[in-house]
């Protein structure tokens, strides 16, 4: 039978004397009431994107293109890369473009499926907010903000890897959290999840150490014995997942290669003599060699490099450290690309920016630290920071900075990650602004 009387506090629900029938209409009712003022963010996040994505229609240009050229190369080739397949990129995105291309292969379409991703990612920010801050109301604030700020909606049209690896490792985030004690088959499910952000992004291998911290020190499964076989569990995932991968680029090129070619090269960008960060130097001695022993030469010259001038990285590291920071203006920039006709969209000479209105706006408003004030601001109100905020988003957000100031370079697109853990830390400021605020309740 119905409820037969109900009493609404804000956006909770409390039924009094009223058993609901436990049918999965129902619980998606009490639900949807319990949960509505997110459901309206999540609403307000998509309508956002789209009007963004028909504003903007941006054309997949760069790497974007080649991500899309390769998803074209499974549908008519059957493999990945053509006429010669390819290690260089890894094959999870393109694997997802494909999917959408089996419907349209029009820009507009597959940047829906950016944007949709981009929507999703509201929705699991809300959920890990839920189990990793002490207010519903921070939880609220978090998904909010991905919601609203520029970086994210700018962005969420661009055929980007980004898009699907943070939906992978919110999941696996996701996932982490919700371990119990004896939660085996979630165990899996996060390695199976980070598996597929490392196939999406390799700079998800550096993130897996972090996963593994919380699971020993900061989540519910206390007892040692639990803590290894989940570990192992957790390993088995990423490895049933990223193992075919390593086995394939090991047939087709060599065993260096590991998951991607591109990642030897990358160090070379890096750390080597031509004075230039993070670009690839005309007359560098991996010109004109393939991209397996490219990438093996990366490895031995960037070593070499750092070998005979050490001092260097401290230079490095302060270079990237500016270059995460700065202002993401990669996130209009990408959004508003035109190709010009007959152009090669590979070659940065073809590209062309698109009217769009208010752009000076648009950019100001994009140079706006949000995060990173909010940020520090949340120090100041560091006792409400959980057990599960500090030893889950702090080390994803060290390891990010390690990998991309250390070991590779860094430029803002890079600092997207950083971007996302940064909305639950900066959530805790807005939380503690609106609590400081709060009128005493009179009693009498």
């Amino acid at each position: 039978m119905g409820p037969s009387a109900a009493v609404l506090i804000g956006p909770r629900a409390i039924f009094v004397g009223v058993t609901f029938p436990n049918t999965r209409i129902d619980r998606a009712k009490r639900w949807s009431v319990d949960h509505k003022i997110f459901l309206f963010i999540l609403l307000g996040a998509f309508l956002l994107r789209i009007v963004w994505l028909l504003a903007a229609r941006p054309t997949p240009v760069s790497d974007w293109h080649a991500y899309r050229q390769l998803a074209a190369d499974l549908l008519d080739h059957g493999q990945f890369g053509y006429p010669e397949k390819t290690s260089f990129y890894l094959p999870a995105h393109p694997f997802h473009l494909a999917i959408w291309s089996l419907f349209s292969r029009s820009a507009l379409w597959l940047s829906l499926s950016s944007v949709m991703l981009s929507t999703l990612s509201v929705g699991l920010i809300y959920a890990i907010g839920l189990r990793i801050h002490t207010k519903r109301r921070t939880a609220l604030i978090a998904a909010a903000l991905f919601a609203v700020l520029p970086i994210f909606f700018f962005f969420s049209p661009v055929l980007s890897t980004e898009h699907l690896f943070i939906v992978f490792m919110l999941s696996a985030m996701l996932s982490l959290v919700s371990l119990a004690p004896r939660s085996t088959v979630l165990a899996v499910f996060v390695g199976v999840f980070a598996g597929l952000a490392i196939l999406t992004r390799g700079e998800g291998v550096f993130y897996v150490p972090a996963l593994v911290l919380f699971l020993w020190v900061g989540s519910a499964v206390t007892s040692r014995k639990d803590q290894m076989k989940m570990t192992l569990l957790m390993g088995l995932g990423i490895v049933v997942i990223i193992g075919p991968w390593y086995v394939r680029n090991s047939l087709i090129a060599s065993p260096d290669t590991g998951l991607s070619a591109g990642a030897g090269i990358n160090f070379y960008f890096s750390h080597n003599d031509s004075g230039l960060y993070g670009w690839y130097p005309e007359g560098s001695p991996l010109e004109g060699l393939n991209t397996e022993e490219a990438n093996r030469l990366g490895w031995e010259l960037g070593f070499a490099y750092l070998r005979e001038n050490p001092m260097h990285l401290i230079r490095d590291i302060g270079y990237g450290t500016s270059e995460l920071l700065a202002t993401p203006e990669y996130a209009l920039f990408w959004s508003t690309r035109g190709l010009v006709e007959g152009g090669d969209p590979l070659d940065p000479a073809s590209f062309y920016a698109k009217d769009v209105r208010f752009g000076w706006l648009l950019e100001f408003v994009l140079a706006i630290p949000v995060l990173l004030v909010l940020g520090a601001v949340s120090v100041f109100a560091y006792r409400t920071w959980t057990r599960q905020l500090v030893w889950l988003i702090v080390p994803l957000i060290a390891s990010s900075w390690i990998l991309r100031t250390v070991i590779y370079w860094a430029k803002p697109r890079y600092g997207y990650f950083i971007n996302v853990m940064l909305v639950f830390v900066a959530a805790l400021a807005i939380s503690a602004i609106i609590e400081s605020n709060k009128r005493p309740i009179d009693a009498t």
